[in-house]
């Protein structure tokens, strides 16, 4: 059955306004201690997998995201970096290239990634184990002359035992239309994730499927987390564009989040 991003994006900012009201029962709970765990067992806050983690980190805390991603015949070095305000359940993430390697004509190039993605994720309701995020986010690209993109991710998690399952519903549109930057763009993205142990090991399996441009892509991925003290490392391999020109991608991504090292000392 085909998905239709759109109908979900309206769906889902039905549910804010629903969780919103459920807010007030849901801080006795978060005003709760936290035990301690490693940063985001289960899932990746940006880069390795389909989905982001839509809970912000830490307030204010700091954090980094180092990798590297192969598809056909581009190797890249992906990077990003995430603040977290003091107050209000809110982080504000940069992220960039800062390699891109492609050789689409036997003829390698080799340069600093094509633009910044600016994402500001906010947390507007918690209730039990949903968690729902919004997180306004925009492109802006440096070569080509390409324009900019801007639009809206709703991001809705569900936690339950060592189950985990996330959603993300992305639309963005052009700030300068071209062959390369399509009017709009409808991103449905859904992970699922299982702890193995108490130590956040986790496996996950994913879904995307992509309009923009008039066609319609679809890819799945398989990823594995392995959590260490203040961060995690995260293998995937995702095939892409399953229903036109299939496309295998690995990736590989070191996670730091710098305030917990800090605060131990």
């Amino acid at each position: 059955m085909k998905i239709d991003p759109r109908a979900l994006v309206q769906s889902l900012f039905v549910l804010v306004f629903v969780l919103v009201a459920l807010r007030r029962d849901a801080s006795a709970q978060t005003s709760l201690p936290q035990t301690s765990e490693p940063l985001n067992a289960s899932v990746s806050d940006f880069g390795t997998t389909f989905v982001f983690s839509p809970p912000p980190v830490c307030p204010a805390c700091i954090e980094t995201e180092l990798g590297f991603q192969h598809l056909d015949d581009g190797n890249y070095i992906p990077a990003i970096l995430t603040f977290a305000l003091p107050k209000g359940h809110t982080d504000i993430n940069a992220l960039v290239n800062l390699l891109d390697s492609e050789a689409p004509q036997s003829r390698r190039a080799t340069h600093f990634g094509n633009g910044f993605d600016f994402v500001v994720r906010q947390q507007v309701a918690a209730a039990g184990g949903l968690t729902l995020t919004v997180a306004p986010r925009g492109t802006v690209f440096i070569r080509n002359g390409e324009g900019g993109r801007a639009g809206l991710t709703v991001a809705p998690q569900y936690s339950c035992d060592n189950n985990l399952a996330i959603l993300n519903l992305t639309w963005t549109a052009a700030v300068g239309v071209s062959a390369a930057n399509p009017r709009s763009d409808y991103l449905t993205s859904f992970d699922y994730y299982r702890t193995l142990e108490r130590r956040g090991t986790a496996l996950f399996l994913g879904f995307q499927q992509e309009e923009a441009a008039g066609s319609d892509t679809a890819g799945i991925e398989e990823g594995l987390v392995i959590p260490f003290r203040n961060g995690q490392v995260e293998l995937s391999t995702q095939q892409l564009n399953l229903n036109a020109s299939p496309q295998a991608q690995f990736q590989a991504r070191v996670i730091v989040n710098w305030g917990k090292v800090f605060a131990r000392r």
